[in-house]
């Protein structure tokens, strides 16, 4: 419940700010002025296609212990059944409301068949593997930000906010070899929940003399009852008359401590967006 009242609260909170801000006009990107004391606001939407890397803890009849894997894009994109990417912020003056949503449903159930030859040669013994896995990964961030920094050298915001994560992992299999009575199988289905404090630094620095050409950055660390996480993403973007692309690398990482069946969920990679100013 404590989860459920702290999201009901940044949500809140983010739809007065901006509702706030569409009470104002909207304006061209080449016309904004973020920090001239009026409501503004900035949204990225953006693709992400980390590396995937969970780790586990085992039970005893597959073992026992930990186990690390790594799930390239190549591996995963065609079991994507659902997600979403949401970056931005509500800003009037150097105060402002930063959030930053991800969510990613993976499911897949593959199969396979070997066929093992029996004694004489002549018949063979199918034996069917089939398995479901998936992965389901929400992280939602929301944190007000002050500006420290606003010069020809760049910007620089300090931030301290909440974050919420929910991650369910299932992998389930079964062996069978008709018409023989084989029947075996087992799975693991570990979840996790958290809620954790953060602080960290949000900001661009400017590569060119016109504003064109500009490095973002964003980094950030937060513990919680029994968890730990980190984010930061750096890239570089160029500003259109409609607003920039940015392309860059980012990390997510979440962590819990204790006799958990899901120790660590990390996803790296590069991202591409689009980011827009009003």
């Amino acid at each position: 419940m404590q989860h459920v009242r702290l999201l009901k609260l940044g949500v809140a909170a983010f739809i007065a700010g901006m509702g706030a801000f569409t009470a104002g006009n909207a304006a061209a990107a080449d016309d904004v002025n973020m920090w001239d004391g009026q409501w503004h606001a900035d949204a990225v939407v953006y693709g992400w296609v980390p590396f995937l890397y969970t780790t586990v803890q085992l039970p005893p009849l597959a073992g026992g212990g930990t186990n690390t894997s790594e799930i390239q894009p190549s591996q995963y994109l065609k079991y994507v059944k659902g997600g979403a990417l949401f970056d931005g912020s509500v800003r009037k003056g150097d105060w402002s409301i930063w959030t930053d949503l991800v969510f990613l449903n993976l499911q897949g159930s593959p199969s396979r068949t070997k066929e093992i030859g029996l004694p004489g040669g002549n018949l063979s013994l199918p034996v069917i593997f089939n398995s479901e896995a998936g992965l389901r990964a929400a992280v939602w961030t929301l944190a007000p930000s002050y500006t420290v920094m606003n010069n020809d050298i760049g910007t620089l915001d300090i931030l301290a906010g909440i974050r919420y994560v929910s991650v369910r992992v299932n992998f389930a299999y079964s062996f069978t070899a008709p018409p023989t009575p084989l029947n075996r199988g087992g799975g693991i289905w570990p979840t996790a929940d958290s809620t954790a404090g953060i602080v960290g630094v949000k900001g661009a620095l400017r590569l060119s003399s016109d504003g064109k050409w500009y490095m973002p950055y964003e980094a950030d660390g937060g513990a919680g009852t029994s968890t730990w996480n980190w984010n930061a993403f750096l890239g570089a973007g160029y500003h259109f008359h409609w607003g920039d692309v940015i392309l860059g690398g980012r990390n997510l990482t979440w962590h819990k401590t204790g006799d958990q069946a899901l120790e660590t969920v990390r996803m790296t990679g590069p991202f591409l967006g689009a980011a827009m100013r009003w």
